[in-house]
């Protein structure tokens, strides 16, 4: 992550790859192409102002040349790849160790690349920087044992660090994925210990590119929630 000041727009430039191609296609009127149109203006996002992309899918603005991805979200809780949630405060006495299991934020790595769109050359891209990131939870299943499956609420963040990503690169950053506050929430909340039901966490983040364009992008991954054993060894 890197702190960075606001980015000068110029004040004028061409119209660029992605909106040429867009008002290209507008231009013609056939109802023979109107389907094809149709699909083509919503996955360039030509709809006058910014697009979200979802996982695997770009997020950008329609001046932006950038498509800017999350290609990967990895869970991580104690050093270990999980997407297994432990939200137990009673934690026992490790056998091995003789310490309290230790509790604590389950966070993820997240990957996120800035590539130009489909049919622009790498030199229509431009440095990305997001600013505000939020994380929303959506329950994927509630097993009919559970004894609670709670919603949980969507934790905000920003403005503050700044996450840049230069044309053509990709950064890696470790953020919050479920942390003490939404682990208590659950729990607080009835949240079953022993049925583990399964949610999915949403990141969005937004800001903007090189020449004043809001951008966003959105990606998800899906874990399981209840009473795991974390004891080394």
């Amino acid at each position: 992550m890197h702190i960075l000041g606001t980015f000068q727009s110029p004040p004028h430039h061409p119209l660029r790859g992605a909106q040429r191609f867009c008002r290209l296609l507008a231009s013609y009127q056939r109802p023979v192409i109107l389907g094809l149109l149709g699909m083509a203006l919503g996955i360039l996002g030509c709809d006058g102002g910014g697009s979200i992309g979802g996982s695997g899918q770009c997020g950008g603005a329609n001046r932006a040349n950038a498509c800017v991805q999350i290609n990967r979200i990895t869970p991580v809780y104690l050093d270990q790849n999980t997407s297994n949630v432990d939200v137990n405060p009673q934690q026992e006495i490790c056998p091995v160790t003789s310490l309290p299991e230790l509790y604590e934020d389950h966070n993820a790595t997240v990957s996120i690349t800035n590539a130009p769109l489909p049919g622009v050359g790498p030199s229509g891209t431009t440095t990305v920087t997001l600013q505000d990131f939020s994380i929303s939870y959506t329950l994927n299943s509630c097993p009919t044992t559970s004894v609670g499956c709670p919603p949980l609420s969507t934790m905000r963040f920003g403005p503050g660090q700044t996450i840049t990503i230069a044309a053509g690169g990709t950064v890696e950053i470790d953020l919050p994925f479920v942390s003490l506050a939404t682990k208590s929430e659950y729990v607080n909340s009835g949240g079953s210990l022993t049925a583990f039901p399964a949610y999915s966490a949403t990141y969005i983040f937004s800001g903007t590119d090189a020449f004043n364009n809001a951008v966003s992008v959105r990606g998800s991954a899906q874990f399981t929630i209840g009473n795991f054993n974390y004891c080394p060894g």
